[in-house]
C-alpha cells in the first residue's frame, strides 16, 4: 500500500510540473510578450499540441502492451523502439514537404527558423510522452514522475528568464523551447534501455541510433495496429486544439489570449490531476486482467473510479462557485481577466466531464476495442469540427465552451454502453455503474458547500 501512495504521489510531481506551468508561467509570458505575441506563442503550441496527438496511437499501444504479462519484455522494448522511429520518420518527411511547398509559393521564407524549432519541440514532445508511457507500462513511476517535473519546469523557467532578460520575441522563446525539449529526449531515448539493460543481454543504450535492424520489421505491424489510433488522434486534435487554430483566424489577438488562458486553467482537472490518476491504474488493471488475478483487478477498476470522483469531479464542484475570485488571484491586473472568468464558467465543469470520461475510454483500451473507439471518435469530432467553425464564423465564441460540455458527455454515455458489450470488461462497469447514485450525490453535496463558502469571499 506504501509504495502505490509514493508510486501515485510521483505522477502528480510530474503533473504538478505542467500544472505550474500553465497556472503560473502562462499569465507571465502573456503580460512579458503582450497579447499579439502571445496569441502567436498560443497558435504555435497549440499546432505542437496537435501534432503530439497524432502519434499513430503509439502511446497507447506501448502503454498497454508494456503493461500486459503476456506479452515478452524483449518484445515490449523493440516495440518502443519502433514507435519512436516512426514518429520521428514522419514528421521528419512531413516538416521537408512543408518547406518544399512554402519554397514554391514563396522563394523567401521568414519564418524557417520557427518552423524548424516547432519541429524539434514536436519531435522532443513526441519521443517524451511515448517513453513515459512505456515507463508507466514496466511501473516505473517514480522515475518517469520525476524526470517529466524536473523537464517541463526546467524549460517552462528558462523560456521565461530569456524572454525576460534577453530578448523578447517569438523567435527568442521558440529556440529555448527547441534546445532543452531536445536534450531532454535524447535522455528519455536512452533511459529504457539503461533501466533494464542488466535483465536483457543484447539491450544497449542509445539502440533506436545504433542498431536500426533490431526494431525496423516492428515498423509496419505498428503502424498497421495503430491505424484506427491515428484516426483517434486526429479526432482528438479536431477537438482539443482546433478552436484555437479556428479562433486565431476569425476572433481578436486578445480574445484568443484570453481563451487561450481559460483553457490552460480549466484542463487542469484532466492534466494535472485525472491524468496521473489514469496512467497509475490502467497499467495495474491491465496486467491482473492479462494475469487472471479476477479480484485484484476489479478492485483496481473501483479504486479508479472513485479516484476520479473524489480527486477530480469534488474538488471542481466545490470549487465552481468560487471561480470567479480564483480566477482574480491567478490572474491579478490582467486585462483580459472578465473574458477569462466568462469563458471558465463553462470549461470548468465541461474538462471535469472530460476527466471523468477517461474511465470508459481506458476500459475500451484494456478490451483493445480499437475500432469503435476510431469510428465513434471520426464521427463526433466532424460534428464538432463543423459546428465549430459555423459559430466562429458567425462570431458566436460563447458557444465554443458548450461544445466541449456536450462532447465529454457524449463520449461518457456512448463507451460506457459500450464497455457492457465486451465481455473483457463488462463485469468493471457493472461494478462501478452501482456506485453512481452515491457519487452524483457526494458532487451535489461538494457545490452546495462550495457555494455556501462563497459568501466568506464576499
Amino acid at each position: 500500500m506504501k509504495r502505490s501512495f509514493i508510486d501515485l504521489g510521483m505522477l502528480y510531481v510530474g503533473k504538478i510540473g505542467a500544472l505550474a506551468v500553465g497556472f503560473f508561467l502562462m499569465p507571465a509570458y502573456s503580460l512579458i510578450l503582450g497579447p499579439e505575441q502571445f496569441s502567436t506563442i498560443a497558435f504555435i503550441l497549440s499546432l505542437v499540441n496537435a501534432a503530439v496527438a497524432l502519434d499513430f496511437g503509439m502511446s497507447t499501444i506501448i502503454g498497454r502492451d508494456s503493461a500486459d504479462n503476456s506479452i515478452c519484455e524483449d518484445l515490449n522494448y523493440r516495440q518502443l523502439l519502433a514507435s519512436l522511429a516512426l514518429v520521428i520518420l514522419f514528421y521528419s518527411f512531413l516538416f521537408v514537404i512543408i518547406i518544399l511547398y512554402d519554397f514554391i509559393v514563396s522563394s523567401v521564407n521568414n519564418n524557417l527558423y520557427i518552423q524548424f524549432y516547432s519541429l524539434i519541440l514536436i519531435l522532443s514532445s513526441l519521443i517524451q510522452n511515448i517513453s513515459i508511457s512505456y515507463l508507466n507500462g514496466i511501473k516505473e513511476f517514480r522515475i518517469s514522475g520525476s524526470v517529466l517535473f524536473f523537464s517541463v519546469v526546467f524549460r517552462g523557467v528558462a523560456s521565461l528568464l530569456v524572454i525576460k532578460f534577453y530578448k523578447n520575441d517569438v523567435s527568442a522563446f521558440m529556440l529555448t523551447q527547441a534546445t532543452i525539449s531536445l536534450a531532454f529526449a535524447i535522455f528519455y531515448i536512452m533511459l529504457p534501455g539503461f533501466l533494464t539493460k542488466k535483465s536483457i543481454g543484447n539491450r544497449k543504450i542509445g539502440d533506436l541510433f545504433l542498431r536500426p535492424p533490431l526494431y525496423l520489421s516492428y515498423i509496419l505491424p505498428l503502424a498497421r495496429k495503430g491505424l484506427p489510433l491515428l484516426f483517434m488522434g486526429i479526432s482528438a486534435t479536431l477537438v482539443m486544439q482546433l478552436d484555437k487554430i479556428v479562433l486565431a483566424h476569425y476572433a481578436s489577438a486578445k480574445t484568443l489570449s484570453a481563451y487561450y488562458l481559460a483553457f490552460t486553467f480549466n484542463t487542469i482537472p484532466i492534466l494535472a490531476v485525472a491524468g496521473p490518476i489514469k496512467q497509475y491504474f490502467q497499467p495495474h488493471i491491465v496486467s491482473n486482467l492479462t494475469c487472471e488475478e479476477n479480484g485484484v483487478y476489479r478492485r483496481h477498476n473501483i479504486n479508479f473510479f472513485w479516484c476520479l470522483i473524489l480527486f477530480v469531479a469534488v474538488p471542481s464542484a466545490f470549487g465552481y462557485p468560487l471561480l470567479k475570485e480564483i480566477i482574480h488571484l491567478w490572474l491579478g491586473n490582467n486585462v483580459l481577466i472578465e473574458q477569462v472568468v466568462s469563458f471558465s464558467l463553462v470549461l470548468l465543469p465541461a474538462f471535469a466531464l472530460g476527466a471523468i470520461s477517461y474511465y470508459p475510454t481506458v476500459l475500451l483500451v484494456i478490451a483493445e476495442d480499437y475500432r469503435f473507439q476510431s469510428a465513434f471518435a471520426i464521427v463526433t469530432s466532424v460534428i464538432f469540427a463543423i459546428i465549430l467553425f459555423i459559430v466562429s464564423a458567425a462570431g458566436l465564441i460563447y458557444i465554443i465552451p458548450w461544445l466541449f460540455f456536450a462532447y465529454f458527455m457524449a463520449v461518457i454515455v456512448f463507451c460506457s454502453l459500450r464497455s457492457f458489450s465486451l465481455n473483457k470488461v463488462k463485469i468493471c462497469i457493472t461494478d462501478v455503474i452501482k456506485y453512481c447514485p452515491l457519487a452524483l450525490f457526494i458532487i451535489a453535496a461538494a457545490f452546495g458547500l462550495g457555494y455556501v463558502s462563497s459568501f466568506l469571499f464576499k
